[in-house]
């Protein structure tokens, strides 16, 4: 069996922020600190802050605080640094030291510095962060999509709208445009003439942006996951599209004509009121097993519960699944609001209605509670030219997995690969969200060929050769039972 908290760490990993490094104060230069064991090799670091303007529009801006955390190339004359950007928004953009420790990052090391930049909103001295809000998305009275529920929302967001007020911080200043000109900032002060994107999910969009903003500084772009403009909020349809596909490989590799699908649809139809004690909540359920199809190990074990749910009325497996939708989005919902609403909202576009209508099995689940609140920022859009696709000559590959509803791979061939005119777009089979980023992180030579000089050979990129549909997370009732008192 699978200790409890090891479980509940693999099912959070995707949302899962990482701490910055920095113990220091505020304010301290980027210098040397200890160096980084990286592969069993040692490689020089630089840690600090900088300090930029909240506000880069104006002259008497109040300033903020960005950390900032390089490795040095083991190269003296290295090509050029490759700028980590992470997945989020709500997370972290400053790397572990643990979890940059892999063969990959110690062969990139070779001949490019790698550097992360903290994201503003969530690194440094503001973090647009409301325990009151985060609570507000585990719902009320077990009904996470009940008007009470999102009503409750849109009053935490009044009252943090207040609360930032208060302390002068305008949330409006922490867009995606922003975080790119944070990052100048370091590029420049850093002497670097151009440099290389290494962009996870989230981080593909400030990506593109930047190689819209400055093309003459990006030499190449690799993009995991990439997020189109226009598709911050996720469609209801793209879980429903995985989901089929998940049932006929399950079909073809079982020669069964057990159905992934109906037994989520006689789950859900025959939902008691409660698992043991616990109260259940078919909304929250449905928002975990959207989260669950972020990795296919995930899935599986997800999809199992609900067999055993349709199969044999045991309905531990999805009151767990519920229990860990409560933490699984990001805490820093005030920077979740600010990245997405300024970046992608029509005002004019009734976002609400268009997940609402939807007929999936999951419905509208956590896209619905997005789409029915944003509005209540009241938030600037950033320029339009940055909110569609323009023309690019950057040289980007783009890794997308064939089973990856947040980010999937007909979205991005036909939404953004035309705009490409140097982009080249590798589809990994087996292969969820979390899974791309695995495989990519893995291969030790794959980040050196590419950044070193844009060579890429697809096969040597090991990919699972089937789904495994054995679930390999598996807990008791007992302790599903003492999770939910606990929590």
């Amino acid at each position: 069996m699978i200790k409890i908290s090891t479980f509940l760490f693999v099912w959070t990993i995707f949302i899962a922020t990482i701490a910055c490094s920095q113990k220091k104060s505020f304010k301290q230069p980027i210098s040397r600190t200890e160096e980084v064991i990286i592969d069993n090799k040692k490689f020089e670091a630089y840690e600090g802050f900088i300090d930029v303007p909240e506000n880069y529009e104006t002259g008497n801006s109040q300033r903020i605080q960005i950390p900032v955390f390089i490795i040095k190339s083991s190269n003296r004359n290295p090509q050029e640094p490759v700028f980590w950007l992470d997945g989020g928004p709500g997370g972290s953009n400053i790397v572990t030291r643990r979890k940059i420790d892999l063969p990959s990052a110690a062969s990139t090391l070779q001949n490019h510095d790698f550097v992360c930049v903290g994201y503003r909103g969530v690194d440094g001295s503001v973090k647009l962060a409301s325990e009151k809000l985060t609570k507000a998305f585990k719902g009320l009275d077990n009904k996470l999509l009940s008007e009470k529920s999102i009503k409750n929302i849109k009053d935490r967001i009044t009252d943090y709208k207040k609360e930032l007020k208060e302390k002068n911080i305008d949330i409006n200043n922490y867009n995606i445009l922003n975080v790119i000109e944070d990052m100048e900032t370091v590029r420049k002060q850093m002497g670097y003439r151009k440099i290389n994107l290494l962009a996870v999910s989230y981080g593909t969009r400030i990506a593109l942006l930047y190689s819209y903003k400055y093309p003459e500084i990006i030499n190449r772009t690799l993009m995991i996951g990439a997020t189109p403009p226009g598709y911050f909020l996720a469609r209801p349809e793209q879980s429903e599209e995985v989901i089929e596909k998940y049932d006929q490989v399950y079909k073809e590799q079982t020669n069964t004509h057990f159905s992934i699908q109906e037994a989520m649809k006689t789950a859900f139809e025959n939902l008691p009121k409660r698992w043991s004690v616990f109260k259940l909540d078919a909304d929250k359920i449905k928002a975990g097993t959207v989260n669950a199809l972020y990795n296919v190990g995930f899935a599986v074990s997800v999809f199992d519960a609900y067999q055993k749910a349709a199969l044999n009325k045991d309905y531990s497996g999805l009151f767990m699944l519920q229990k860990l939708s409560d933490i699984s989005h990001p805490k820093v919902m005030g920077d979740v609001y600010a990245k997405t609403v300024s970046a992608d909202w029509e005002n004019d576009k009734d976002y609400e209605k268009e997940i609402r209508n939807s007929k999936t099995i999951l419905g509208g689940n956590l896209s619905l509670l997005y789409a029915a609140t944003a509005k209540e920022w009241n938030m600037e859009s950033i320029p339009s030219i940055y909110q569609k696709c323009q023309n690019s000559n950057t040289e980007t590959l783009i890794i997308s997995g064939n089973l990856d509803h947040r980010t999937p791979p007909n979205i991005v061939e036909k939404e953004l690969m035309p705009y490409l005119a140097r982009g080249r777009h590798i589809i990994l089979k087996n292969s969820s969200h979390i899974d791309i980023l695995s495989i990519v992180m893995k291969n030790q030579t794959l980040l050196q060929n590419y950044f070193n000089d844009g060579k890429i050979d697809e096969t040597k990129i090991e990919v699972p050769e089937k789904v495994d549909f054995t679930p390999k997370l598996k807990m008791s009732k007992t302790k599903i039972f003492l999770f939910g008192i606990v929590k």
